[in-house]
């Protein structure tokens, strides 16, 4: 169960270990750089050389220590698991304490020392019960880079205790008076509306865009279906023309076809003639005064 105590024990506990780690690193660099520095000036090595020893063993040494200091304070995390009795989400937290942007929050956390969690499931709105989770303890860290804390401001799995949020508003209540009561007076119910009236300008943002894009489509397929209307009215007018001038045993060829489709189609304000409805004419003609390869025979 989540308790302050234990986490103050925790941050204790962690920050002496990582002290007597700095400590002791620094001790143990500074005797081996010393040891060192003995031994090749017994055997009469150069100033050059004492010089690099010097420095090469300072520096591995504060690195290696500082990746110890590291890992020791990573690896207290392993015991800052916790189950918040009443948890918010992060964005939502922010918000109730009137910080909208990501620096605003970033410093808002910061000014009132408000712990961040975890969850492994996300949180819905408002506030959730009994919420196992785990501390973030480099949150505010250089060790937890700004990309990740912008995304964690933005995310369903990143939380707050209620209860410290609550005891904050009290607090700024008490050392500010009636105004602040005012001005704080912003639930987590509130909160969470103003959650859904941004996830609704959301969608129907989204939806604008498909009616837009919709809209689009079907002016496009209007003008498609006025460009089939007009070449339909030409191949009728075509068949017409072709039924009663030609007569078996004549026979009309494509290029005969192409030529009377384009005079007809200019009547239409078309300047072209589709091989594909010129294939449609020929096909649905009767075979027998359409010519379908050679010269065509005489007599009309």
């Amino acid at each position: 169960m989540f308790t302050s105590k234990k986490f103050e024990i925790i941050q204790n506990v962690r920050l002496m270990a990582v002290i007597g780690t700095g400590c002791v690193g620094v001790l143990a660099t500074s005797y081996t750089v010393a040891s060192l520095l003995r031994y090749f000036s017994v055997k009469q090595d150069s100033l050059s050389d004492l010089t690099a020893t010097l420095l090469g063993g300072v520096a591995l040494g504060l690195l290696f220590t500082a990746l110890l200091c590291i890992f020791i304070f990573q690896a207290f995390s392993f015991f800052e698991t916790a189950t918040l009795p009443q948890a918010i989400r992060l964005n939502e937290a922010m918000r109730l304490l009137h910080a909208k942007t990501n620096p605003e929050s970033l410093a808002t956390l910061k000014f009132y020392g408000i712990a961040v969690y975890r969850t492994q499931a996300m949180l819905g709105d408002g506030v959730e019960q009994n919420i196992p989770c785990k501390r973030i303890a480099t949150f505010l860290s250089p060790l937890f880079f700004r990309t990740d804390q912008n995304h964690a401001l933005g995310s369903n799995n990143y939380c707050c205790d209620y209860s410290q949020i609550e005891a904050i508003i009290a607090a700024n209540k008490s050392n500010w008076g009636s105004t602040m009561e005012q001005t704080a007076e912003v639930s987590a119910e509130v909160i969470a509306l103003e959650r859904k009236v941004d996830d609704l300008t959301t969608k129907l943002k989204k939806r604008t865009y498909e009616f837009t894009a919709a809209t689009g489509r079907e002016a496009i397929l209007k003008k498609s279906l006025k460009k089939i209307e007009t070449h339909m009215a030409v191949l009728v007018e075509l068949a017409s023309h072709v039924s009663n001038s030609v007569k078996p045993p004549y026979k009309v060829t494509e290029d005969e076809i192409r030529k009377k489709y384009l005079a007809i189609a200019k009547v239409y304000g078309v300047d072209k003639a589709p091989s594909t409805y010129i294939e449609i004419f020929r096909k649905n003609m009767p075979a027998d005064i359409i010519n379908w390869g050679g010269a065509p025979k005489q007599g009309k």
